[in-house]
């Protein structure tokens, strides 16, 4: 009787436990979609690529405007404003999800966390799984702040605090309290797409929504050690 009871429990656990193989699989190296032209190619950015105007707040959106008009004319003149990357300093969040270089998912079931690197400079992101967010002023502010996250169905869900305030996307202002959204997923056509949402009260006027969308890498692909070093000049 008791080794029957014991084969009952353990055949219920089995169908209730969630095995780690269950969570979509992120996991591999993933390239915008679609890629970026050349550098050196003077070609425009598809749609898909460029900047979705923020809905700043006045005056920022004025002067957020103008700087746009002043790298577009420094691009055309040959003379490229300095940018953070050009600076060789983190991207941050959410820029580091703009892959110019490709990115590289780890998932691991076993820590409840998923790992983001990147390419460029070898940027570490670390996304913790299945625990809340900590309030905001108790995080030491970073390059990538604080991010967690939990899946619900096929999607990675990712809350994002602690952004240093000189840590611009696309040199977009934002405050101390800017909380950035992700929701990760895989769309039919195995896109993986990121739809992200900021809000920021302070500095705009709705939440800012956008999507990044990257392309799976063969299995051998290889990501390569990038060093920036910076110039004299820079």
């Amino acid at each position: 009787m008791r080794r029957r009871v014991f084969i009952v429990v353990s055949a219920l656990a089995a169908l209730t436990s969630t095995p780690v193989w269950a969570e979509p699989d992120f996991s591999g190296v993933w390239n915008r979609y679609p890629a970026y032209p050349d550098t050196f190619s003077g070609m425009p950015d598809p749609p898909e690529l460029q900047v979705v105007e923020p809905p700043l707040r006045e005056p920022y959106l004025t002067q957020w405007r103008a700087m746009q008009k002043r790298r577009a004319d420094a691009d055309a003149a040959g003379a490229p404003l300095p940018t953070p990357s050009s600076r060789c300093l983190p991207e941050g969040v959410p820029g580091l999800m703009g892959a110019h270089y490709a990115l590289q998912i780890l998932q691991n079931p076993a820590l409840k966390q998923v790992t983001v690197l990147g390419e460029f400079m070898s940027q570490i992101r670390r996304i913790y799984l299945d625990e809340p967010l900590p309030p905001i002023k108790s995080i030491n502010p970073g390059y990538f702040g604080r991010s967690t996250g939990h899946w619900a169905g096929e999607a990675l869900e990712v809350d994002t605090a602690g952004v240093r305030e000189d840590v611009q996307y696309a040199d977009i202002p934002h405050s101390a309290d800017m909380v950035v959204h992700e929701k990760l997923h895989v769309r039919p056509d195995g896109i993986l797409a990121d739809d992200v949402t900021i809000t920021d009260p302070q500095y705009l006027t709705r939440p800012y929504t956008f999507t990044f969308l990257y392309k799976r890498e063969p299995r051998e692909y290889r990501i390569d050690e990038y060093v920036c070093e910076q110039t004299k000049d820079d």
